[in-house]
């Protein structure tokens, strides 16, 4: 009788802490963007101080991190202002959580990386964003820019 008590405790055991991971794996899938970088092409708008700046057929990188809640984004060849040089620009530590069928980005301070160091002077601020399908938009502030780009998933070929 003590072993028929003892093999179903240990059977209640391995069911509940079945049941508890399938629970954590389907919590972490939630908010996992990919693990794959996903490339966007769209318009990049800067309101800088010396007039608008529209740079169309930019093209930005998803980049997962190491955490699965995080992402970084690259911006190739931006343009913030008329007279300033493209580079590009990776921003890191942008949060992702989903909800529903929507992605939502967000950050409250970051700061860029351009040709290969910090970039301080336009410390990312306000960010916000959210992918739908295989749109992205987002808005932020670099520095005092006012800025947002509006694109669309590259499709594979």
């Amino acid at each position: 009788m003590k072993k028929i008590l003892f093999v179903m405790a240990a059977l209640a055991a391995v069911m509940v802490s079945c049941d508890k991971q399938e629970t954590e794996i389907e919590n972490q899938q939630e908010i996992v963007v990919s693990n794959d970088t996903v490339f966007y092409n769209g318009t990049l708008i800067a309101n800088a101080s010396s007039g608008d700046c529209q740079t169309p057929d930019t093209r930005i990188s998803i980049n997962p991190s190491d955490k699965a809640d995080s992402i970084s984004i690259t911006i190739f060849k931006a343009k913030l202002a008329q007279r300033m040089p493209a580079m590009d620009i990776i921003i890191p530590g942008i949060t992702v959580a989903k909800n529903g069928d929507v992605t939502l980005l967000s950050s409250e301070t970051s700061v860029p990386l351009a040709m290969g160091n910090p970039f301080p002077n336009y410390t990312v601020t306000e960010f916000e964003g959210e992918i739908v399908n295989d749109e992205i938009t987002f808005s932020l502030k670099f520095g005092s820019t006012p800025t947002s780009f509006s694109g669309q998933k590259e499709s594979l070929k």
